[in-house]
């Protein structure tokens, strides 16, 4: 087992311009399954998957791995701390496959929002809408999970910020690939139009 000891986008293939899968940050663990060359192919055992069930895959560069200690999540409480660590990254840009505060996607967002209350979830958005036991759409509040889809295939994810008003305004707060930044706001009509579900972590 190794960790990584910066900031470091798993990727799909083994070069510089392949398609970002996720980010590990400084002390989350890999699994290394082989080298090739500057690159590692690893799974992330903490970022869950449908793609490998060790963990989510792809490739690294080697030398962003070391044999340095483990990270330890400060685990927070409850709605509160979810939505105040969801806070944190407003103005964020998006980048997809990004999990931290140089960039994140919706995914990720909520990915490290989870973790910071003590929530393993799932590495993507479908994954995490499978993990999940669905809820009713009028019974969301704070801190559920907001789920988008077009067709069968889960593509958004956000975290709501209120429950749903009277006048049917569902608050929210999300990565926005077409904002480009994480933002927090009503639900947009055009996303409302693809809103499928809702989870309870």
């Amino acid at each position: 087992m190794k960790t990584v000891d910066r900031p470091t986008f798993v990727v799909a293939a083994p070069a510089d311009d392949a398609e970002h899968e996720t980010e590990v940050v400084p002390g989350e663990e890999v699994v290394v399954l082989e080298t090739q060359g500057d690159w590692a192919h690893v799974v992330v055992p903490a970022h869950a998957s449908s793609k490998d069930e060790r963990g989510y895959p792809g490739w690294l560069p080697s030398a962003a791995l070391t044999d340095g200690p483990q990270r330890n999540v400060e685990v927070g409480e409850g709605v509160e701390a979810l939505l105040a660590k969801a806070r944190t990254y407003l103005g964020v840009p998006y980048v997809w496959g990004g999990t931290t505060g140089a960039g994140i996607d919706c995914s990720g967002l909520v990915f490290r929002a989870a973790e910071d209350i003590g929530v393993r979830l799932p590495r993507d958005a479908g994954d995490q809408a499978a993990a999940l036991a669905a809820i009713d759409l009028d019974e969301v509040g704070p801190g559920d999970l907001y789920f988008f889809a077009e067709g069968p295939r889960v593509f958004h994810v956000a975290i709501a910020t209120a429950a749903p008003g009277p006048d049917g305004v569902r608050p929210m707060i999300h990565a926005d690939g077409d904002k480009t930044a994480v933002v927090e706001e009503p639900m947009p009509f055009d996303r409302a139009n693809t809103l499928v579900t809702a989870a309870r972590l």
